[in-house]
């Protein structure tokens, strides 16, 4: 993958950076670039991947404009066959993208959640904040990890799509509580408690993202 042209991070919002993933590209020395909605959208067949981060805009949404543009970047890329990492919003875009539909969530999931899977590295708990599910995989899709409450991951060709944020450290998530304290206050009560806990879990939960990583690296960018 090193050798690959670089990797095009797509950061949708300010408060929602690469994060943990950035941190894993630059220890395995993946080149990367960050593209954000105002920039030109590259040929979607050019880049060695393409990773898609969240958003607090809805998938399904009509406003803002770049929404639709992101849609037709990733529908390029699948025809492409260019890898991505969809992660939330990132996940849902990548749904609607390849044919299937996003809703509004019968209950949204703050705070951690622990999808059932098959696969070993999308087990264990990891951080969600997300109130959109997606309802249906694309045709040519495969499940492969779901919670009581949604569908968490999927498979498309070349393409892995994460509902939970691999990216999320204690700081992002401090920024997510301050936007949106009530959000926060009704799923977690205490929110400064909640970020000090994934502070205390930092370690362990940055292994398990770069077991993910290297996962995603093995089966899908290399697979």
């Amino acid at each position: 993958m090193s050798a690959a042209p670089e990797v095009v991070v797509v950061e949708h919002q300010q408060d929602d950076p690469a994060g943990l993933i950035g941190e894993w590209l630059d220890a395995r020395r993946v080149a990367w670039t960050v593209l954000r909605p105002e920039d030109p959208q590259p040929d979607p067949a050019g880049p060695g991947a393409i990773i898609s981060l969240g958003s607090s805009h809805s998938a399904y949404a009509t406003e803002p404009d770049w929404i639709g543009r992101h849609h037709q970047f990733l529908r390029g890329a699948l025809a492409a066959e260019t890898p991505v990492l969809g992660v939330c919003f990132g996940a849902q875009a990548l749904a609607i993208a390849g044919g299937g539909e996003v809703t509004r969530a019968a209950r949204p999931e703050v705070g951690w959640v622990k999808p059932h899977s098959e696969q070993p590295e999308l087990s264990g708990s990891w951080l969600s904040w997300h109130s959109d599910a997606i309802l249906t995989v694309p045709p040519a899709a495969v499940e492969l990890a779901r919670s009581p409450d949604a569908l968490q991951a999927f498979r498309l060709g070349r393409s892995l799509a994460v509902q939970f944020h691999p990216e999320v450290t204690s700081t992002i998530w401090g920024w997510w509580a301050q936007s949106e304290p009530e959000v926060a206050k009704r799923h977690l009560g205490d929110a400064e408690e909640f970020a000090e806990s994934i502070a205390a879990s930092a370690g362990e939960l940055r292994g398990r993202v770069f077991a993910l990583l290297d996962w995603w690296q093995r089966s899908f960018v290399e697979g």
